[in-house]
């Protein structure tokens, strides 16, 4: 009897579909590391994010993806059509963590819009954030394109500059206490998917010194969530 259930429990923890708040798919398409414990992953995922933060998306896929393999897809993982894909290529479990909770920043971005930026306060944060990014890379005579930094917009030219012209080594040097990591200085919805990660992954009492506005914009995301979980019975 003992050995039933032992190996019910593991082809349970072997089970190529998984759900995570009860009833979202998870389908594993491709191995995942020796010994890797996704069951720990949708466990802390489901303790940190509220789940109606989860609205937007219905299934995630884990794999291995010709995206993925293009280098098109930032982070090892992308939001699209309600779903999440998430690279099945991980170092560790805190690895998929951090692509999981990015991408369902951007889904949440998609439910929340008007909420996050209507009132343009958080743009203007990143706005002067990059202003004075420009006028750091100027003065180490990294010649910045002034005009990208007025689009608030991701640009691929201006990504490929801070990446490979300016360097993410030097780049974090530079954005020490200015951004949380130099991928936020991409686009304003990257500057807000890096906050809510680090929000509920890292330090946010670091995210409230260096960015007030982004983080009481998540503050008042995570309580009127809240407020839907009870309203729903979650």
């Amino acid at each position: 009897m003992n050995y039933v259930t032992d190996s019910a429990r593991r082809a349970k923890k072997n089970s190529r579909e998984k759900y995570i708040y009860g009833d979202k798919l998870i389908y594993v398409k491709d191995q995942l590391p020796y010994g890797f414990d996704l069951d720990y992953v949708i466990e802390t995922v489901e303790k940190l994010i509220p789940r109606t933060l989860f609205d937007n998306i219905d299934t995630i896929y884990i794999g291995k993806f010709k995206d993925f393999e293009n280098g098109d897809l930032p982070f090892n993982a992308k939001y699209k059509d309600s779903a999440l894909y998430v690279t099945s290529e991980q170092d560790s479990e805190n690895d998929m963590m951090d692509d999981i909770v990015h991408e369902v920043a951007h889904a949440a971005e998609e439910a929340y819009e008007d909420q996050l930026y209507s009132d343009f306060a958080m743009e203007s944060e990143f706005k002067a954030k990059r202003k004075t990014l420009y006028h750091l890379l100027d003065q180490n005579g990294f010649d910045p394109p002034e005009g990208a930094f007025d689009n608030v917009k991701y640009d691929k030219y201006f990504d490929h500059y801070l990446y490979n012209v300016v360097g993410y080594p030097k780049l974090s040097t530079l954005t020490t206490g200015l951004f949380y990591s130099p991928y936020a200085a991409t686009s304003l919805r990257e500057y807000f998917a890096i906050g809510f990660e680090n929000y509920f992954l890292r330090d946010k009492n670091y995210l409230r010194k260096i960015s007030p506005v982004l983080y009481a914009k998540i503050n008042d995301l995570l309580e009127h969530s809240r407020e839907e979980n009870e309203d729903y019975g979650y």
